[in-house]
C-alpha cells in the first residue's frame, strides 16, 4: 500500500468537484423550498452548508500539500489541454461556498470573503487557461472536450453570485461584473461551436467523458440569472418594477416583460432542448456498456442543478405557469439521483484506491488519470460505437 505522501502527490483536483456538486444541491434545495414552501429543505440546505464548508477545507488542505510536494506537476496538469480546464473546479466550488453562506446561512460577509477569493482565482486560472490554449502546439481537435466549458461557466457564474451578495449590502463593483458575463457568454458559445463541431466530424466522446457533456446545460442555465442579477431584475425586484409599470407606464411594462423573457428563454430554452439530446446519448452509452465510473461522473450534478435552479426563477418571474415548479421538482429530483450514486461510488473506488485492494491500472477512481485513457479510446481502443 503506497504512503499517504504518494497519495497526496496522485490526488486529482475533481475532488473538488465533490464541493462544486455539494454547493449545487443546497442552493436548489434552498430555492426549491422557498419557491413551493417547503421549510424542510432550508433546513436540508443549511445543514449540507455546514458540512460542505468543512469538507471544502479538508480536500483544500490535501491539494495545497499535493502543490507544496508535487508543485511541478500541478503546473503541468494547468497547462495540460484536458486536465487544465479542470483545475477551474478549485475557484468554482469556492465561489459557490460564497452562495451557501451569504444566501443559504445569511452571513454575506462570509459570503464575499469566498466570493473574493474565488473571483481572484478564477480569473488567474481562466487568463492562464486560455493562454496556454493559444499558445499550446498541437493541441488536436480530440483533445476538446465539454470541460472546457468551466472556466466560461466560472465566469458567468461571478455576476450571479456578485449579485446576490450585492443585494444583501456587499460592496461589490457592479459594472466589473459585466466584465465577466461577457467573456463567459462568449468564450461558452465559441467553445460550444467547437464541441459540436469536433461531435458531429469526429468520433463520440469516449465513455469516461460522456458525463462531461452534460456540462452543456450548465452555462444557458445560469447566464439568464446573471443577466438577472446584473440587471437588478431578480424575482421580487422584477414583480416590484412591473408592478410600478403596470399602473405608471402600461407599455413599458410591456417592453420590461418582452425584455425580460427575450434574453431569459433564449438560454434557458436551450438547456430545455439539450436535456432530453444528453440523456438519449447517456442511455445509448448506458444500454452499450460504456459507463464506467471516472472523475468526470461529477459533471452529472452541477449542471442539472442549475437548470434546476433557473427553472425555478423563471416560475417566481411566471407564477401563473405551474408546470414550471414540477417540472423544476424532476429536475431537483433528478439532481439528487446523480449526486447520490456519484457519492456512493466515489467513496467506494477512493476507499479502495487509498487502500491498495486493488491495482491501479484496474482501478476507474477519481485518482486514475484522464487523459491517458482518452488518447487510447480514441487511436489505440476498439471503437464501440
Amino acid at each position: 500500500m503506497a504512503g499517504l505522501g504518494e497519495r497526496i502527490r496522485g490526488m486529482s483536483v475533481a475532488w473538488f468537484s465533490f464541493n462544486l456538486a455539494t454547493s449545487a444541491i443546497v442552493l436548489a434545495s434552498h430555492a426549491l423550498g422557498s419557491a413551493a414552501g417547503i421549510d424542510a429543505l432550508h433546513s436540508l440546505a443549511r445543514a449540507l452548508a455546514y458540512i460542505n464548508t468543512a469538507i471544502y477545507f479538508i480536500i483544500a488542505a490535501a491539494f495545497l500539500a499535493k502543490t507544496v510536494i508535487a508543485g511541478r506537476e500541478v503546473l503541468l496538469a494547468l497547462r495540460h489541454p484536458v486536465k487544465g480546464p479542470f483545475m477551474t473546479a478549485i475557484s468554482i466550488s469556492t465561489m459557490l461556498l460564497a452562495l451557501d453562506w451569504g444566501a443559504v446561512l445569511g452571513n454575506p460577509g462570509v459570503g464575499a470573503a469566498f466570493f473574493y477569493a474565488g473571483m481572484v482565482l478564477h480569473t488567474l486560472l481562466f487568463i492562464v487557461i486560455i493562454y496556454n490554449f493559444l499558445m499550446h502546439e498541437g493541441i488536436e481537435i480530440h483533445s476538446m472536450n465539454p470541460g472546457w466549458y468551466m472556466p466560461a461557466v466560472g465566469n458567468v457564474l461571478v455576476p450571479y453570485v456578485g449579485g446576490l451578495l450585492e443585494a444583501k449590502g456587499v460592496a461589490i463593483p457592479h459594472s466589473l461584473l459585466g466584465v465577466y458575463l461577457g467573456t463567459g457568454v462568449v468564450f461558452w458559445l465559441a467553445l460550444f461551436t467547437i464541441w459540436l463541431y469536433r461531435s458531429v466530424f469526429h468520433n463520440p466522446p469516449p465513455a469516461r467523458l460522456l458525463a462531461a457533456t452534460w456540462i452543456n446545460l450548465a452555462p444557458p442555465a445560469v447566464a439568464p440569472m446573471s443577466y438577472e442579477a446584473l440587471l437588478g431584475l431578480m424575482p421580487h425586484q422584477y414583480h416590484e418594477a412591473l408592478g410600478r409599470l403596470t399602473h405608471e407606464a402600461p407599455t413599458v411594462a410591456g417592453y420590461l416583460g418582452a425584455f425580460f423573457d427575450m434574453f431569459y428563454y433564449t438560454f434557458w430554452g436551450l438547456a430545455g432542448l439539450l436535456l432530453p439530446l444528453i440523456l438519449a446519448v447517456t442511455v445509448t452509452y448506458l444500454r452499450r456498456g460504456m459507463m464506467e465510473f471516472a472523475e468526470s461522473w461529477w459533471a452529472f450534478v452541477f449542471p442539472i442543478a442549475a437548470y434546476s435552479i433557473s427553472t425555478i426563477h423563471l416560475y417566481l418571474h411566471h407564477t401563473g405557469e405551474s408546470w414550471l415548479l414540477y417540472y423544476a421538482g424532476f429536475l431537483y429530483a433528478l439532481t439528487w439521483l446523480f449526486y447520490s450514486v456519484t457519492t456512493v461510488l466515489s467513496v467506494y473506488y477512493g476507499y479502495r484506491e487509498w487502500f491498495g485492494h486493488t491495482p491501479r491500472e484496474k482501478m476507474p477512481t477519481l485518482a486514475k488519470p484522464l487523459y491517458e485513457d482518452v488518447v487510447s479510446e480514441e487511436h489505440g481502443g476498439e471503437d464501440k460505437r
